[in-house]
């Protein structure tokens, strides 16, 4: 077995359908057959789950079974809280409210269904929930349906944690939860233990940030609760294999990922569109463990000095060396 939590949603393997080519890129799989040909996938340990867009409450069982006879984790369970049209003006923060109170029961609900699925955590990500105009959104009312509809949910299921998601658009023009310290201060308002941060390396790039300092915010409060790797050009989240174009800050996220004592998963987060999904994917869990290796293999005491006098080409030496080992 692998020595890192390694796993992924089954996006490798869907059509990716795209509003240019809208059937998608490949034919559909069954979740069977997702979850069969994931296992083969060396160094994937876990993966994750959309419910109810993936499987419903008659199904849960059954895709638990699954699960164990393949030998995978469930690693996260994820709330459909974006993939159907009646979220269009948002989930928790639509103007209907008998949406906004269906979003917020079905979401107390997935956190049953992961205590019952034995999943390591939630992840939340109300990616409806944002606007595209302006005068489109009442900011004050949609930031207290918000705050609040998030603590009644984390409330609902202490013992459940919930990893909430931040990206600064898509599919809205802008989300309301759109960077590292938008979230800390919605984590900070609420102050309950059982909800933190995934910091996705991509949206962290597409919001402007150094996703490794955006990890270490978090972490430094106690609230770094899961990782998305992936890549991009800064400008969208194109979902592109880990290490691709940003090699450095990849490099950079894990060392200091590892370094606040993070014991999460690393989930791979990638929509390969033209790529055969499963060399995409093996591609992506070995470049990630080669990159958490190299974090490791970095000398800390050596590189902490450099780091005490913003020494950067000290820094950069040694991190260069790496490339000779």
């Amino acid at each position: 077995m692998t020595k890192y939590k390694i796993g992924s949603g089954f996006t490798p393997f869907s059509p990716c359908a795209e509003r240019f080519v809208t059937n998608g890129y490949r034919d559909s799989m069954s979740l069977e057959e997702q979850i069969a040909i994931m296992s083969k996938v060396e160094g994937i340990r876990g993966i994750a789950l959309d419910y109810p867009a993936q499987f419903g409450d008659d199904e849960i069982r059954k895709v638990r079974a699954l699960l164990d006879s393949y030998g995978l984790e469930l690693a996260t369970l994820e709330l459909g809280l974006y993939p159907d049209r009646k979220w269009k003006l948002g989930s928790i923060t639509s103007p209907d409210p008998g949406i906004r109170r269906e979003a917020i029961e079905m979401s107390k609900r997935g956190l049953d269904v992961a205590r019952e699925m034995r999943a390591h955590d939630v992840l939340f990500w109300p990616g409806q929930d944002g606007f595209d105009y302006p005068f489109q959104a009442d900011y004050p009312e949609c930031w207290k349906q918000l705050i609040d509809g998030i603590a009644e949910i984390a409330a609902h299921a202490p013992d459940v944690r919930i990893a909430i998601e931040y990206k600064p658009k898509e599919p809205r023009g802008q989300c309301f939860i759109r960077n590292a310290g938008t979230l800390l201060y919605i984590l900070q308002k609420i102050a309950l233990p059982n909800i933190g941060a995934t910091v996705d390396f991509g949206h962290s790039l597409v919001a402007g940030e150094n996703p490794a300092e955006a990890a270490s915010l978090f972490a430094r409060e106690g609230k770094l609760f899961q990782i998305h790797c992936n890549d991009n050009y800064r400008d969208w989240d194109s979902d592109m294999i880990v290490g691709t174009v940003n090699l450095w800050e990849t490099l950079e996220f894990f060392y200091w990922i590892r370094k606040s004592g993070y014991d999460g998963w690393f989930l791979m987060d990638v929509f390969p569109y033209r790529e055969d999904g499963f060399a995409a994917i093996q591609q992506c869990v070995s470049n990630t463990e080669r990159l958490l290796d190299m974090a490791a293999s970095i000398d800390g005491t050596t590189l902490q000095t450099a780091l005490s006098r913003m020494d950067a080409v000290a820094g950069t030496k040694l991190v260069w060396e790496l490339l000779q080992k």
